[in-house]
């Protein structure tokens, strides 16, 4: 056994600070990575929320004249509505 040693040595630990390295490195880039993707999942959020709203908006903006037609200030088709100054019909 002794001769064993000799002629190979004793064992000795794999150096791991390059694998150390690496693995930091790798961690380094993933987190960047998610970073980037969190950031443009969150513009992307906001786009959707800001185009529902201009959708709602357009919605409410098209309708405002059909409530309009429908108010209780407008009695008469073509006297138009009080206060307007416009006449529909007439």
């Amino acid at each position: 056994m002794n001769y064993v040693r000799k002629v190979f040595g004793t064992p000795k630990a794999p150096d791991t600070s390059a694998a150390d390295r690496a693995q930091a490195d790798a961690l380094k880039r993933q987190t960047e990575i998610l970073d980037k993707q969190e950031a443009r999942l969150d513009q992307e959020e906001k786009t959707a929320k800001t185009r529902m709203a201009a959708r709602s908006a357009s919605r409410r903006k098209a309708r405002g004249g059909y409530r309009m037609l429908l108010s209780s200030d407008r009695q008469n088709a073509q006297m138009g509505i009080k206060g307007s100054g416009s006449n529909l019909g007439g």
